[in-house]
C-alpha cells in the first residue's frame, strides 16, 4: 500500500498460525430454474365474435410464497411455486366495427426441480422464488372455434435456502 507521498507503508507480518473454526449460516443450499409454457383460451360475449386481434399483454403477476417439497422417497428436493397473472387481448368483432377487451385471471401451480442440493443442511429449509422471465404472449389468434387463444410463457429461479455448517480457516498472531 502507498502513504499519501507514494512511500510505501510497512508490510504486516504473516500469521504464525493457522486453525480452523465452524460457523453456521444460512445459505443458498439449492437452485433451480425453469420456464413455463401455457396455452389459454379467452372466454369471448355471445354475438361478439372475434375478427382480427389488436394487441395482447400479461399484466399483474404475483407469485405466492414458495414451499419446499420432496420427489417421491429419493430425498431430492424441488420448490413449489403458486401465483396468478392477468391476460388481456384486445380485439376487434364485427368485421371489424367494434372493439372490445377480454380479460382472465389464470391461476397457476408449478414444481422446479432443484439439480444440486448440499448434503450440509442442519435445521428447517425455507424456500424463495424470483421472475427470471418475465410473462409474455407468444402467439395470440382466433382458434376455429371462434375463441381467443393465448400462450404465455414466463420463467422462475428458485432456491432453497438453509442452516448449513462453513469452515472457516483463522490466524492468529503470536508474539
Amino acid at each position: 500500500m502507498a502513504d499519501v507521498d507514494g512511500k510505501l507503508e510497512q508490510e504486516m507480518a504473516a500469521p504464525t498460525s493457522t486453525s480452523f473454526r465452524e460457523i453456521i449460516t444460512k445459505a443458498i443450499c439449492g437452485a433451480g430454474q425453469q420456464d413455463f409454457r401455457y396455452t389459454e383460451f379467452l372466454p369471448i360475449p355471445v354475438g361478439r365474435i372475434p375478427s382480427s386481434i389488436l394487441g395482447s399483454s400479461v399484466t399483474r403477476l404475483k407469485l405466492t410464497e414458495p414451499l419446499v417439497t420432496e420427489i417421491s422417497g429419493d430425498g431430492s428436493k424441488s420448490v413449489r411455486v403458486s401465483g396468478t397473472f392477468d391476460i388481456n387481448v384486445w380485439y376487434a368483432f364485427n368485421d371489424d366495427q367494434a372493439t372490445d377487451v377480454a380479460k382472465e385471471t389464470i391461476k397457476f401451480t408449478e414444481v422446479i426441480p432443484i439439480s444440486v442440493i448440499s448434503e450440509n443442511i442442519i435445521g428447517q429449509v425455507d424456500a424463495r422464488a424470483v421472475l427470471v422471465k418475465s410473462p409474455k404472449c407468444h402467439k395470440t389468434i382466433i382458434s376455429a372455434a371462434s375463441q381467443v387463444q393465448v400462450d404465455v410463457e414466463l420463467g422462475i429461479y428458485a432456491e432453497i435456502i438453509g442452516e448449513t455448517k462453513v469452515y472457516v480457516q483463522v490466524y492468529s498472531e503470536t508474539d
